[in-house]
């Protein structure tokens, strides 16, 4: 076989052990995130169940709207405490997510300039401006890559801005309830 498609199936292997990994985190991030969906259903059911025994045991009517604030209070803590607890899930997926990306462009930007040099080297000899079109492939990827490391740190950047708006705001919300 030829090394140079030796070479280029090296690659594809590496590209699809990452686009493995890849669903592979998704997939646990999925199952993470059913799982606390389900957890909240089941705890607003049961929540929803107890309010209704509640209701059907007030013997006096003015023993009604009491039991009515109380469990509207209830409810309003659960949803603020669940959204927190998944706005903090998301994060954490979200931040494993970029930190996984920018560890794979780099390993690929790598790789890939390597695998070039390789090719370069494997490259038929005394092709007239070969060696030229091989340095200009290589300066644009080693270009593109450092205008992706500027892009995902200005995008790493703004989700941290956006998330430390998001929970600034909650956190006056829960305040205001107490």
């Amino acid at each position: 076989m030829f090394p140079v498609f030796e070479q280029v199936a090296e690659m594809n292997r590496a590209y699809m052990a990452n686009v493995l990994k890849s669903v592979d985190a998704a997939v646990a991030y999925g199952t993470k995130a059913s799982a606390f969906g389900v957890k909240a259903a089941n705890e607003f059911a049961a929540s929803t169940t107890a309010d209704l025994h509640a209701l059907a045991a007030v013997k006096a009517p003015q023993d009604l709207v009491p039991l009515r604030a109380k469990q509207m209070e209830e409810k309003a803590e659960w949803a603020s405490s669940t959204s927190r607890q998944a706005i903090d899930m998301m994060s954490a997926a979200q931040t494993q997510a970029m930190a996984f990306a920018e560890t794979q462009a780099a390993e690929a930007a790598k790789a890939f300039v390597a695998n070039l040099d390789k090719l370069a080297k494997n490259a038929p000899q005394n092709v007239p401006g070969a060696e030229y079109a091989m340095s200009a492939l290589k300066a644009s990827v080693e270009t593109s890559m450092a205008a992706f490391e500027t892009v995902a740190k200005a995008t790493k950047e703004g989700v941290e801005f956006a998330g430390n708006q998001v929970k600034a705001s909650a956190k006056p919300a829960a305040g205001k309830r107490k």
